[in-house]
């Protein structure tokens, strides 16, 4: 053999464990981005639909008049924080599984990577039962303690978290096994998942609602009820299909012949599909510590994220016009819209960025991540378009035709022109670092950056110049703190020391 031919075949040997397998193989960049960001849009679409339809129904067919709509709304706005801090602890096991598996799967190490699966579920299920007791002791103590809020506004709050809360222990383990998947590469089934819960959510909720009692006439709870069996249907049908997976597998190998071995039986690009072992379910400390030491600081920083979100929700609620805090929140539900091509290509991001990175190519992991950045502006800041110039439109949608709400929220909606191309960036690099297992550093600059914006800022301001803050102003304050993240980011992800971290 000639020096050539060897040189030849070092630099084939390279090339092949720089390279992806499964449907990504031989795929340009831009045909992977597309082909793992497309369910997870649609699915991102379904994620705001299930929020969104409980909004919309409570304010459109619950409320008798307009002020009991806004008492709703003020109630349910309340309602939305308090479920997003019970995803806490169950989006960082869905962190750690979606880094794990994805490293493992670019490194062609099957056997991990369907383990980590495994483990994601059973910590998933364990984060939810966590997440329910959560939920269940501070949505009593913000509600009637903290929340400046009416005695009716009060009242819908609870009534919604009392039932909404036991939605976590089922819902923990759907999105676990979920980001494991889309960690592989299986971005169909998770959609697939969530369109069921979608449906089912939209079904039981009207059943709930509206239908003869004791099953029906539940009003605001019955809106949870809803949510929550779409979720428990939803995790045994899920688990019911892995388990299908692990049987048909059972006729292609045997008990003493691993998935790596099958792998490289069938061919190169072969990616065996995740699946339950009954041996994988045996709670593994080993691999759930690598799971929370890459989800923990999430949580923490999701947690803090939240809490300082209730802070400014606190000041909100103190402000001297009538439905602001009901207005915030429907600003939000709306500016959420343009942020599900952001999560879809940011979803994409983490997982074509963690097998890059376990298959020893990082620069391939870097260009994706520039790539990603340009597609989330673009259409994040087609949408933001959207709001600037049809604000009315978009929120009537929610206030039904609340001539006060909409005024107060027109140039609210307005400063999303604004930001949109920051806030795109920010998911996009923050999912890219994630899926990378940098997940620490990601939390200390948002609590640094968000910290002072959201609490000294918005402190300072409330306090010493209480007759200048309005609605419209946090929210400027807001869009300034998005574009200072961008900048530390951006300035993260050129550098190096993102590639070299171990998962």
């Amino acid at each position: 053999m000639s020096a050539g031919d060897a040189r030849e075949g070092v630099i084939r040997s390279k090339m092949a464990r720089g390279r992806l397998g499964g449907k990504l193989a031989g795929l340009s960049l831009p045909r992977q981005i597309w082909i793992i960001a497309f369910w997870p849009f649609l699915e991102q679409v379904l994620s705001f639909f299930i929020t969104s339809w409980a909004l919309f129904l409570a304010n459109n067919l619950v409320g008798l008049n307009a002020q009991d709509t806004m008492h709703i709304a003020d109630g349910m706005g309340v309602s939305v924080f308090l479920v997003w801090l019970g995803f806490v602890m169950q989006g960082a096991v869905g962190m750690g599984a979606t880094a794990i598996v994805s490293r493992m799967t670019g490194a062609r190490d099957y056997n991990t990577a369907n383990h980590a699966a495994c483990q994601s579920g059973v910590l998933g299920g364990i984060a939810g039962i966590l997440s329910c007791i959560l939920m269940l002791i501070v949505s009593k103590v913000l509600v009637t303690y903290i929340l400046d809020m009416t005695p009716e506004a009060h009242a819908y709050a609870m009534q919604y978290m009392s039932v909404a809360s036991f939605t976590a222990p089922f819902s923990g383990v759907v999105f676990a096994l979920n980001a494991a998947l889309r960690g592989s590469g299986d971005t169909k089934l998770p959609f697939n998942i969530m369109l069921l819960a979608s449906v089912l959510n939209v079904l039981l909720g009207l059943v709930f609602v509206f239908g003869p009692e004791p099953i029906g006439g539940w009003r605001v709870a019955g809106i949870a009820g809803g949510t929550m069996g779409g979720f428990v249907i939803s995790m045994f049908v899920l688990i019911a299909i892995l388990i299908r997976r692990r049987k048909k597998l059972g006729q292609a190998y045997s008990n003493t012949q691993d998935l790596n071995e099958l792998a490289q039986s069938v061919g190169a690009n072969y990616i065996p599909p995740l699946h339950l072992r009954n041996r994988s379910l045996i709670p593994d400390w080993n691999m759930q510590g690598r799971i929370l030491a890459i989800g923990l600081p999430q949580a923490i920083e999701v947690f803090g994220i939240w809490a300082i979100q209730m802070y400014c929700l606190s000041i909100i609620s103190k402000l001297p016009v009538a439905g602001a805090l009901g207005v915030h929140n429907i600003a939000i539900r709306i500016e959420s819209m343009s942020f599900l091509p952001g999560f879809a290509i940011g979803m994409a991001a983490a997982t074509l960025v963690g097998q890059y990175l376990g298959a020893n190519n990082s620069l391939m992991a870097r260009i994706t991540i520039l790539k990603c950045i340009k597609y989330a502006a673009v259409f994040m800041g087609i949408l933001g378009a959207l709001f600037f110039i049809f604000p009315s439109f978009f929120f009537d949608i929610f206030a039904k035709n609340n001539l006060d709400m909409i005024e107060l929220g027109i140039p609210v909606l307005r400063t999303m022109i604004l930001v949109e191309p920051f806030y795109a960036a920010c998911i996009v690099m923050k999912s890219s670092l994630r899926g990378a297992g940098d997940t620490k550093r990601v939390m200390f600059i948002s609590y640094g950056v968000m910290g002072f914006f959201r609490v000294i800022v918005t402190t300072l301001w409330f306090y010493f110049f209480p007759s200048t803050i309005t609605l419209w102003g946090i929210w400027l304050l807001f869009a300034g703190e998005s574009a200072l993240q961008c900048i530390i980011f951006y300035r993260i992800v050129l550098g190096k020391s993102w590639i070299n971290h171990k998962v």
